[in-house]
């Protein structure tokens, strides 16, 4: 089996943010994919901080609020979504910092979720481009879209709603569905719309998860048909893995206190997540 490395980024960054002992409602964290670093939101602005520790350098100053930051797949640039221009569009910047370049200006919000590849992000807004899309398209069904980080103009990616996509090179795609309106921070949720984990693969739709209950925020693995993701299924948010065909299930993690967050991956195969 794979070795998995497990990083807890809201105690490794407790003592690196502002100089503050235990900085608060950090959230967001995404591992670069070469694992170097881990990026997140922290009082409206984008940081990020090594893996191995140390100083967390702010990259955004904005007085707007800067959050959701996404690596592209080369590990050298950041999208994230920022309402500097009045509702929520989506910007890329280098991994550095600097000037970011707005890639989206729609009145509606925009959040990002992916890189499709090194030049293409991901994002999700509520748009009704077509009459198909109406059937999905609201505020709380959003569809998913693509745009170029040289600023072209948006296309539609998928009219049905994706969450927290994790794609591959080839294509192959998980995400968690959205059935309904549920507040994505609720605890011990049940009922008919609880998230579920699907694989989109050569334009077939497959169901993975069937707990009555939250599965969310799926991961490719490194290697092999593996993933991991978020279950409440023991009772609380916690990381688990399996195969995309059911077998060699594993609950990696057994918080009891407060839910894991925000789960991402990098390609040396450690996990980062957003916990307390």
């Amino acid at each position: 089996m794979m070795k998995t490395t497990l990083t807890i980024v809201a105690l490794a960054l407790a003592t690196s943010v502002s100089a503050q002992e235990s900085p608060l409602w950090m959230r967001y964290c995404a591992i670069s994919p070469d694992g170097s670093a881990v990026a997140f939101t922290y009082k409206g602005d984008i940081y990020t901080v090594p893996t191995t520790g140390g100083t967390a350098r702010q990259l955004t100053t904005n007085a707007a609020y800067d959050t959701h930051p996404v690596w592209s797949p080369d590990s050298k640039q950041l999208a994230f979504c920022s309402n500097r221009e009045g509702s929520m569009d989506v910007y890329v910047m280098q991994r550095e910092g600097g000037t970011p370049r707005r890639l989206t200006t729609n009145s509606n919000s925009e959040t990002p979720i992916a890189f499709k590849d090194n030049n293409t992000v991901l994002y999700t807004s509520s748009i009704m481009p077509s009459a198909k899309s109406i059937i999905f398209a609201n505020r709380m069904l959003p569809q998913v879209y693509e745009v170029g980080t040289n600023g072209s103009r948006p296309h539609l990616f998928s009219a049905l709603p994706m969450m927290d996509i994790s794609i591959r090179p080839n294509g192959d795609l998980l995400y968690h569905d959205q059935k309904g309106y549920e507040d994505p921070w609720r605890k011990h949720h049940r009922s008919p719309i609880t998230r579920d984990i699907w694989l989109r693969r050569g334009g077939k739709y497959t169901k993975l998860t069937n707990f009555n209950g939250e599965d969310r925020t799926p991961v490719w693995a490194a290697q092999g048909d593996t993933f991991y993701y978020l279950s409440e299924e023991d009772g609380t948010f916690n990381v688990y893995m399996r195969n995309i065909d059911g077998t060699g299930k594993q609950q990696l993690t057994r918080h009891t206190t407060n839910p894991v967050r925000f789960l991402t991956t990098a390609n040396n195969g450690t996990l980062c997540y957003g916990y307390d």
